[in-house]
Parts: structure tokens; C-alpha cells; sequence
């Protein structure tokens, strides 16, 4: 009987382990997945299929309280039944319920907090989604009135130029045909005069020539580029690059200008380096005077946006440049009549600043 008796004690004690342990793995899928996770529990898997967590941790407390009760009965069965150890199951039972009970509201409440966590910031998502969305739009709406802008500055000025230039060339071709007229009365007086006359034509064609150059001068200078041209306009963008661009969406210069360049590193061929000097010459090339060579070495001197520009000092920026120019030069990739003048500089960090 003793034997028996330690025998009947061990398998109960194995089984309330076994239970145990299977109440401890079930609580550790409930914390890592959820208590709706569906497992196969074993030894009885075969008989009850898959089950959630919550019904097999529930049933791994319930098995381990009874296989630990069996084994108690079985130890100490011959002892006279005891009030106390009655109460103690019952309160037990009642614990058991209240923990259940517990969990199940601390599940709850986690499972809420986490949906309301996933709903405050889906929403956070949007509103910083629609924020981007309007500063683009504010963005691409300021360029335009700022084109229009110049569009109306450029016609009133062109109107103003040419009113000056007409009444300037009619004041010197009033001129010149005095002059005409006296150099006819002096061919006709005397053939003394020829130098005379000579030299009248020559002051009249360098008047023509000055004429020329200051109807040039009053002209305003014009971007190479405008926000609404096609980003094919830039050098360095080809066919093959431009249609990867519209893919995305860059239709023009000025989506090109606003896009944030890891967005092209990701979605086209082009590298975040090659988009920036991309979007840098863009910039560039949209301040008036400024040509594609200009850019180019306007980049080499450091300078990537219309701010840099109109933030430098004339004398550095010559020099920088200047050196710049004298490699290319010597390298062939620029020739000398190329290589831009102080003037010239001066007019794009004018321009910049405008």
C-alpha cells in the first residue's frame, strides 16, 4: 500500500506540474500574441482542436488546482476530513475567480489602450499628411503669383524700355540725318572734306553701335527657366530620367524644386546627390541672367540656392569663380569669351536678392 500510495502521489505530482508548466506557456503566448491566439495544446490537442489562449490558460490553472488537490487527497487521504482545509479549496476557488475575473479586465483595458493608440495615431499620420499636402500646394501657389509677378514687372518694363528706345532712336535719327545732310553739302562744297566725311561716318556707326548695345542693356534679363517648364529643361535630366520623374509625380521645375530629394533616391535611378545638384541648378537657372555654364560654376563655388547667391560679397565670389573658370579653361571645357564678367556676377547676386 505504501508504495502504491507514493506511486498514485508522484503521477498526481507529475500531472500538476505538467499543468503547471502548460498554464506558463499558455501566459506567455497571451502576453506576446493575444488571448484570441489560436493553439493546438498538447497531450489533448487531437481531441478538442485548436483552441485560444484564454481557454487553454483558464484550463491549465483549472487542471493544475485539481491535479493539486488529487495529489493532496492522495498524500494525506487517511487524515480526518478538516474544516479548514474546506475553506482554504473554497477561498481558493473564490481567489481563482477573482484573478480570472482580473485578468480578463486588464485584458480589456490593454486591448482598448492599443486601439486607441492605433486610432490617435492614424489620425496624427493624417493631419501631418495633409499639412504636408498644403504647404506644397502654398508653396507651388506662391511661385506662381510670384510668376505672374515678374510677368507683369517684365511687360511694364519692356513697355517702358521700348517707349525709351523709340523716342531715343527717333532723337538719334533726327540726328543722323543732320549729319547726313551736312556730310552732302560738304561732298558737294569741296572734295577737301572726304576725311571730314570719313570720320562723321565713322562717330554715326559707332552711334549705331552704342544704340544697339544700350537697347540691349535695358532690356531685362530673362530666367532660363520658370517653375512651369518641363524638368527636361534641366541639364542632366534625359528622357529615360524624366519619365521615371513623372512616375512620381514631377510634371514641372518647381514640383522638382519641392520634392524631398530621398524621395527620388528611392523611386528613380538618380542617387539623393545627383537630386540635390538636381533641384540646386533648378534654382539657379531660375534667376534671371544666370545660364546653364553659369550654374555649373555658380555649384562649384558652393552655391545651391538663390539664398546662398544673394547672401555673397561680389569681390569673393568673382575670385572663386575666376578660378574656377581659369581650370576650366585650361581643361577645354570653357572657352574665354565665356568666362562671366564682374558686371555679370554683380547682376545675378542682384537678381538673387530681387
Amino acid at each position: 500500500m505504501p508504495v502504491k500510495r507514493g506511486v498514485a502521489v508522484w503521477i498526481s505530482g507529475f500531472l500538476t506540474f505538467v499543468a503547471a508548466l502548460s498554464s506558463f506557456g499558455t501566459m506567455i503566448y497571451w502576453i506576446r500574441e493575444s488571448r484570441d491566439f489560436l493553439i493546438n495544446p498538447y497531450l489533448i490537442g487531437e481531441y478538442t482542436g485548436e483552441l485560444r489562449v484564454e481557454e487553454c490558460f483558464w484550463i491549465s490553472i483549472i487542471a493544475t488546482f485539481i491535479f493539486l488537490g488529487l495529489t493532496c487527497i492522495i498524500a494525506y487521504r487517511r487524515l480526518p476530513t478538516d474544516p479548514e482545509i474546506v475553506k482554504m479549496f473554497v477561498k481558493v476557488g473564490g481567489n481563482l475567480a477573482a484573478l480570472r475575473n482580473t485578468h480578463e479586465a486588464a485584458a480589456t483595458e490593454l486591448s482598448e489602450k492599443l486601439e486607441n493608440n492605433r486610432t490617435t495615431s492614424e489620425k496624427l499620420f493624417k493631419k501631418a499628411e495633409g499639412n504636408l499636402e498644403s504647404a506644397r500646394k502654398e508653396m507651388l501657389d506662391t511661385l506662381e503669383k510670384q510668376e505672374k509677378t515678374m510677368q507683369k514687372v517684365r511687360r511694364d518694363t519692356i513697355s517702358t524700355v521700348e517707349t525709351k528706345v523709340n523716342e531715343t532712336r527717333e532723337e538719334m535719327l533726327g540726328m543722323l540725318e543732320k549729319q547726313g545732310t551736312t556730310i552732302r553739302k560738304v561732298e558737294h562744297s569741296s572734295k577737301l572734306g572726304a576725311e571730314a566725311i570719313k570720320k562723321q561716318r565713322t562717330e554715326l556707326e559707332d552711334i549705331r553701335n552704342r544704340l544697339e548695345k544700350i537697347e540691349g542693356q535695358m532690356m531685362p534679363p530673362q530666367p532660363r527657366l520658370k517653375s512651369q517648364d518641363n524638368a527636361e529643361e534641366i541639364r542632366g535630366i534625359g528622357p529615360r530620367l524624366g519619365e521615371e520623374l513623372k512616375s512620381i509625380g514631377i510634371t514641372n521645375v518647381g514640383e522638382l524644386i519641392l520634392i524631398d530629394p530621398a524621395i527620388i533616391d528611392e523611386k528613380t535611378r538618380a542617387s539623393r546627390e545627383m537630386a540635390e545638384r538636381l533641384q540646386a541648378t533648378a534654382q539657379l537657372l531660375m534667376i534671371p541672367g544666370v545660364g546653364e555654364n553659369d550654374a555649373e560654376l555658380l555649384l562649384e563655388a558652393g552655391i545651391t540656392s538663390r539664398k546662398e547667391l544673394a547672401a555673397q560679397d561680389l569681390v569673393p565670389l568673382s575670385r572663386k569663380i575666376g578660378e574656377i573658370t581659369k581650370a576650366y579653361i585650361e581643361e577645354k571645357k570653357m572657352s574665354e569669351d565665356e568666362k562671366p564678367t564682374i558686371e555679370e556676377i554683380s547682376s545675378w547676386i542682384s537678381m538673387a536678392k530681387s
